[in-house]
């Protein structure tokens, strides 16, 4: 792996990790519109890390009230003054997070096996793209989008957690789905993109730890440049954290339609190509 790919890929993950539009699609894609050799489950995975430490560090002070209230009992206060403002009480937030965590733990390893093989390939990545697409438009159909953050239930957070599992498929955007669910559910835009920031943490942990565990593994056959994973963390973990502030920015005050429309533009376009011999 070149310096140069190795930071265009972080860059395409830091941006695309929290917007509704697929960071594991777009990391296949960017290898094959560049003609470079797939990077491998290793770097995308610590790409993902980089991107796991922007959103702790953006959210750091949800994070601290999270721990200190959950020994200490308390609420989490999160969004200031904005649409997603609210609190909850600490150990209810930690109880609906690991909830929504756990259809992806007893779903994901099943289909992170699908990932690993010909799922990795433009004609999928493009095919789910106008899938991403779809659920985004009905999203801003569906739901009258009044719920704040601090009403949302056990029930709320399954479905939402439900939805995630989908996104294990390169295409599929955590971040569309989840925010979806959401709005789905009634949730303001920044309410549930709150939410599926913050869930972002078990999810991101939980995927990129163990697939950079299989490489420190006795036997592990790989050829990652180690060098080149810093560089990407590193890039990753900058444009991830300035991703989020910008999503937040544009659900306050517009909506998903420019999401919408480039995912449509990306998977008809990737799809034609593929046709054309690309």
């Amino acid at each position: 792996m070149s310096v140069i790919q190795a930071i265009v890929l972080a860059i395409i993950q830091g941006v695309t990790e929290f917007l509704p539009i697929s960071s594991s699609g777009h990391l296949v894609l960017g290898s094959w519109l560049f003609n470079w050799p797939d990077q491998g489950l290793t770097f995308d995975a610590a790409v993902h890390v980089g991107t796991l430490g922007s959103v702790l560090v953006y959210f750091r002070t949800e994070w601290f009230s999270l721990a200190r209230g959950c020994v200490r009992g308390g609420d989490v206060v999160f969004g200031g003054n904005s649409e997603g403002a609210g609190s909850m009480k600490a150990t209810r937030l930690l109880f609906l997070l690991v909830l929504a965590t756990l259809p992806l733990v007893v779903v994901g390893p099943a289909l992170g096996n699908a990932v690993e093989g010909p799922m990795r390939s433009p004609e999928v990545v493009g095919a789910l793209l106008l899938v991403t697409a779809a659920v985004l438009t009905a999203a801003e159909i569906v739901g009258n989008r009044t719920r704040g953050l601090s009403s949302t239930g056990p029930r709320d957070s399954f479905l939402i957690g439900l939805a995630q599992t989908l996104a294990v498929l390169p295409g599929v955007s955590r971040a569309g789905v989840t925010i979806a669910a959401g709005m789905f559910l009634n949730m303001t835009r920044e309410s549930a993109a709150r939410f599926s920031f913050l869930l972002a943490v078990p999810a991101i942990a939980g995927s990129g730890v163990l697939v950079l565990a299989k490489s420190f593994s006795p036997g592990a056959d790989t050829d990652a440049d180690w060098t080149m994973i810093l560089i990407g963390v590193v890039i990753s973990f900058l444009t991830g954290y300035l991703a989020i502030g910008g999503l937040l920015r544009v659900l306050r005050t517009w909506s998903f339609k420019p999401f919408i429309a480039y995912t449509l533009f990306a998977g008809i376009a990737v799809l034609s190509l593929r046709a054309l011999g690309f």
